[in-house]
């Protein structure tokens, strides 16, 4: 499916760019959320209604329950759900430092 595609390769690259790049929570969403609707309204011509709900939860070594009720046509519309772990990132981000500095 060209979307989903589309969308997977969209959270690989340009959104975990947001995350590393912002630490005020509200920005993140909002960024995240308008990366994603501009990028869907140009791939189905503003066709449809996009809706994006965008969870960001911190990590406290404790669990987190999420229960979401969606009514949707299997034949016309779809769901996408991607994740993204914050944490290695930042440890990722840290990594790459190190190796600069370790460089010079």
């Amino acid at each position: 499916m060209k979307i989903t595609d589309s969308l997977k390769a969209l959270v690989n690259n340009d959104l975990k760019n947001n995350f590393v790049n912002c630490d005020n929570k509200e920005e993140i969403s909002n960024n995240i959320s308008s990366i994603i609707k501009n990028h869907l309204k140009s791939l189905t011509s503003n066709k449809y209604k996009i809706i994006v709900e965008i969870l960001l939860n911190e990590n406290k070594r404790q669990g987190i329950n999420v229960s979401t009720k969606l009514f949707y046509n299997k034949q016309s519309d779809f769901f996408f759900k991607e994740c993204i772990d914050y944490f290695h990132l930042i440890q990722k981000k840290k990594h790459k430092l190190q190796d600069i500095c370790n460089d010079e």
